[in-house]
């Protein structure tokens, strides 16, 4: 394991009155109001600054008092009262706060913070380019001075942040503060947005990796926001074709690609300030592609076996790994195997994975058991559904409908296709429910995710372009990436905190 310690910016002690009210009937005392506007009695007062060095900035608010129970009240830089239809008399507190970045990845904000309201018991941090905010980060009370990570900010930019502390129903929020976020590493591409339907698309945020280094550098994993532009990144000293966030969210789990198999399995744990770095190849002997994590924090992953095909795995938070099945024992199809993708179904507790060399996906217990077996000569399933020609990425939509990531084609210059296939277990048919095709043609990896609001994502991962398209197939967004910027496996979230989005 190696451990990486952050450096401080100038230390910011800044000590300020904000406003502090009972909460309301409208859930506020839980910081799950918008940041953008707090209900009740705006703070008031002049405000004064204090500078660190560095570029982090906290400015100091005046005592706010007041009666809550306002539907409105606009935040503030002086910091303003909180509290819904029924809130109560405001009372002034007080705030230190230290904000710093990483010094590995600096535009991760890192903010330790204290406040004389007694009793915390929740604690949030609005945070955004303007007083207005937009993102908010969950405090965790465990860490040591309420140690809190910012994340999701734009290189070089100026971004503020205002505490919001709960205490046996009672609110207090902080004035506000600024840190600027430092500059982008070197050698990370440069994508491209083309967007033809602003309101439509989903927005968030899309992790992946850079399979292809550019610029002389390492190939990072990485994390583009909405506009495009990239707010987190770690290397791991190879290409990357796989990123997932831990299920908790404070941890990213990257690996290589390791195909073929001489080049050896690459995965790592980093914490998201980017301070350690777990090297856990070992526990992962033969890994490759891509894994998942599981509510539980174990991660799901297939790794070249000894028969010449490959095994799906578990390794468990206490770093105990044990085979669930062999991919050929599973479909029961002899020859070479080549597992290519790994997705957990939580309705059931089960993994679904792909295999190529035999054209199918295959359900299976955590323990072993085979559920069924889609697609390719062992199919369970008859139908259109059931048959395609070479496949990667799968996303699982619930017990009977998945969508696909076919690298082959209708023909026709259709290219390859994200295909929603939906299982009738009575007749055991597959039906396709929808077909996307966007007229290019990827032949090794890519990758499907339907996103909250029935958009869908098609990452046509080797040509270096990503497509959301909307339910009528219509294409709402590309991403291209430079020439050579092939990349790994995707998914996108609306938040870079708590659990995936599925």
């Amino acid at each position: 394991m190696t451990e990486k310690r952050s450096f401080f910016l100038g230390p910011v002690l800044v000590l300020g009155i904000a406003g502090c009210g009972s909460s309301g009937s409208d859930g506020a005392s839980s910081g799950a109001a918008s940041s953008a506007a707090s209900a009740g009695g705006a703070g008031g007062g002049s405000a004064a600054s204090a500078t660190g060095s560095g570029g982090v900035t906290g400015t100091t608010g005046g005592a706010a008092s007041g009666v809550g129970g306002g539907s409105g009240g606009s935040s503030t830089a002086g910091g303003s009262g909180s509290g819904g239809s029924g809130g109560g008399t405001m009372v002034p507190c007080t705030f230190t706060a230290d904000p710093t970045l990483s010094e590995e990845i600096p535009t991760v904000g890192i903010v330790t913070w204290s406040t004389d309201l007694l009793g915390v018991d929740n604690a949030s941090i609005d945070f955004g380019r303007d007083t207005t905010y937009g993102m908010r980060a969950p405090v965790d009370l465990a860490e040591p001075n309420y140690r809190t990570l910012l994340l999701g900010m734009k290189a070089s930019t100026e971004y503020h942040f205002r505490i919001t502390a709960g205490a046996a129903g009672s609110q207090c929020q902080s004035q506000d503060f600024t840190v600027t976020t430092g500059p982008l590493a070197t050698g990370l591409p440069d994508v491209d947005v083309e967007t033809s339907d602003a309101e439509a698309v989903a927005g968030g945020f899309l992790i992946t990796g850079q399979y292809q280094g550019q610029g002389g550098g390492a190939a990072p994993a990485y994390i583009l926001d909405a506009d495009g532009d990239i707010v987190w990144w770690y290397s791991i000293g190879n290409n990357v074709t796989g990123a997932r966030m831990s299920y908790d969210g404070k941890y990213m789990w990257i690996n290589g690609a390791n195909v073929p198999e001489s080049q050896g399995a690459n995965v790592h744990r980093v914490t998201m300030d980017g301070l350690m770095d777990e090297n856990l190849s070992l526990d992962f002997t033969g890994q490759n592609h891509q894994l998942t994590v599981l509510p539980d924090e174990t991660v799901a992953f297939y790794a070249y076996g000894n028969n010449g095909c490959d095994d799906v795995k578990l390794r468990a938070p206490d770093g105990t790994v044990t085979t669930v099945i062999n991919a050929r024992d599973a479909h029961g199809v002899d020859g070479a195997c080549h597992v290519n993708a790994i997705e957990y179904s939580p309705e059931d507790n089960t993994l679904v994975f792909s295999d190529l060399d035999h054209d199918n996906y295959t359900k299976v217990t955590l323990e072993g058991e085979v559920v069924w077996v889609l697609g390719g000569d062992s199919s369970h399933f008859d139908g259109a559904g059931a048959a395609w020609s070479r496949q990667h990425g799968v996303d699982v939509l619930g017990l009977d409908r998945f969508l696909i990531f076919n690298n082959g084609s209708g023909g026709g210059g259709e290219g390859s296709l994200a295909i929603e296939i939906l299982l009738d277990f009575g007749s055991m048919t597959a039906t396709r429910a929808w077909t996307y095709a966007g007229g290019i043609s990827n032949a090794i990896m890519g990758d499907v995710q339907r996103l909250d609001n029935g958009n869908t994502i098609v990452a046509y991962s080797t040509q270096g372009v990503l497509h959301e398209v909307g339910p009528d197939q219509t294409l709402l967004q590309e991403l291209s990436w430079p020439i050579g910027g092939a990349f790994g496996y995707v998914i996108k979230r609306q938040s870079l905190y708590g659990p995936p989005p599925r």
